[in-house]
């Protein structure tokens, strides 16, 4: 059995959800024992937990605060300057490598690349190949392949070849999907034959009295049932229950491992277009309204939701956000009806079963 080391960041849900399907992919094949670390949490949790609240509240808060980082980290060299920083993860790492011993490893957050190479300098005989699993589309970040692994996946084409017209070697570019559950290859969507009364998932991402405002509106308008996940946020949680909102067309749902099934079984999605819930809703057939923009590497999420015509735009304004959903949903829901069909043509493939099979199979050249 080949052992892989699968390194992730709780900065967000895309790395974590990547690291995750792989695992579940590779365990599935019965020819690998896995290990997933999170260096962060496990070197610096202080630090870590401090990182992800202001991250949080960067991008949901202050998204000009992000796009101002998005961009720093964009700039070749400024986040090379920081690698002194970086020593206790190092080390975490390189203790890593040592205990579990990794016929591979594989990244899905683009600062354990830099660190690993830093190891291979000062220890002669690491040989296991990297490989980094890009969980952006289109707009991403020169971070992730300004230090080069041994092999780039990435979720499509188009996103191949936009590395590759910014430098990226083709031969190390692989687009072999963004890796989802396995739930949903066997899971059955919504048909786009249905109708109503239209069933709304909302994941609110902005301050809470514009969220309210949000739900009002789209609570107003007929035929829709909303159903609402905040996560971790307690205090939205809170908010939206003590609102007299919640009843017989509106339920109310706090942290949640089952958002595959959540999506497969609404209409449509609401929220901002992380990497992961982009490409779950992909997999579900589930039409994408974003209803929260961040700056920098959500752009590419949403351009690819425009380029498969599945979904629409609406951030910021609670009105345009109640437009657009009364607009799809529209004569015998029209627009909603095309969106699914785009869907169905997109496809759902096993990208975590490919990446599995890729890393089992994969030899430095």
């Amino acid at each position: 059995m080949k052992r892989v080391l699968v390194l992730t960041a709780s900065f967000g849900e895309g790395h974590n959800t990547a690291a995750r399907s792989i695992r579940e992919a590779l365990e599935a094949t019965g020819e690998a024992e896995v290990r997933v670390g999170d260096l962060y949490a496990e070197a610096t949790p202080t630090v870590n937990s401090t990182l992800k609240v202001g991250y949080s509240f960067a991008i949901n808060r202050a998204p000009w605060v992000w796009k101002l980082i998005f961009l720093w980290l964009d700039r070749p060299g400024w986040m090379e300057a920081t690698m002194w920083m970086t020593r206790s993860l190092r080390n975490q790492l390189d203790r890593a490598l040592v205990d579990f011993r990794p016929d591979v490893v594989i990244s899905t957050y683009p600062l354990y690349p830099y660190l690993f190479r830093q190891i291979q300098k000062n220890r002669l005989g690491v040989h296991m190949p990297m490989i980094t699993v890009i969980t952006d589309s289109m707009g991403v970040n020169s971070a992730w392949y300004r230090c080069l692994s041994d092999a780039f996946v990435v979720a499509d084409k188009e996103t191949a070849q936009a590395l590759a017209a910014r430098g990226v070697p083709e031969k190390i570019l692989h687009s072999l999907g963004f890796p989802v559950a396995h739930y949903f290859a066997d899971a059955t969507p919504l048909l786009a034959s249905g109708g109503p009364p239209w069933k709304l998932l909302f994941m609110p991402s902005t301050q809470v009295t514009l969220t309210l405002r949000q739900m009002r509106l789209l609570l107003e308008l007929p035929d829709i049932e909303l159903t609402v996940v905040t996560g971790r946020n307690e205090r939205s949680f809170d908010a939206i229950r003590e609102s007299g909102l919640v009843g017989e067309k509106c339920r109310l749902i706090g942290w949640t491992d089952a958002m595959p099934r959540l999506l497969c079984g609404h209409h449509a999605f609401i929220g901002k277009a992380g990497g992961a819930i982009v490409q779950e809703a992909l997999a579900a057939r589930c039409p994408f309204l974003v209803s929260h923009l961040v700056p920098g590497q959500e752009e590419g999420n949403i351009a690819l939701i425009e380029r498969l015509d599945v979904g629409a735009q609406a951030p910021g304004n609670p009105e345009r956000l109640a437009e657009v959903v009364a607009g799809a949903f529209a004569n015998d829901a029209q627009i909603w009806r095309r969106w699914k069909e785009n869907l169905a043509r997109a496809g759902c493939s096993n990208a975590a079963g490919r990446i599995a099979r890729f890393a089992l199979d994969f030899e430095v050249a």
